[in-house]
């Protein structure tokens, strides 16, 4: 996929209203950001959720896609916190980095 597909596809996330899961598993795929060893990328053991967030600022694609899963997959163990996370504002800010790391 090129550029702007990549772009396009995470864009498509940011759309208002709840977006499914599984659209979040299909499009971090398409792009590469995916990361099946997510917890390889994090840096507390067991995994704090929260304070793995704070390192937003500073991550890199291959991080942001890691914190994308870790959330997905926090989600599997805790059904709703997802959908949660998305409504308090946590999704879409790593969205958006990792269209600002394509960009650049």
């Amino acid at each position: 996929m090129n550029i702007d597909g990549r772009i396009q596809a995470l864009q498509s996330l940011l759309r208002d209203g709840f977006v499914r899961e599984d659209e979040y598993y299909s499009v971090l795929e398409s792009v590469g950001a995916l990361k099946h060893n997510y917890y390889d990328y994090m840096i507390t053991e067991p995994i704090d959720v929260d304070e793995e967030l704070k390192r937003l600022p500073n991550a890199d694609f291959d991080v942001c896609g890691a914190l994308l899963t870790m959330l997905l997959r926090e989600d599997h163990f805790s059904n709703g916190s997802f959908r949660e996370r998305k409504e308090k504002g946590q999704v879409n800010p790593i969205l958006k980095r990792l269209i600002e790391i394509i960009q650049t």
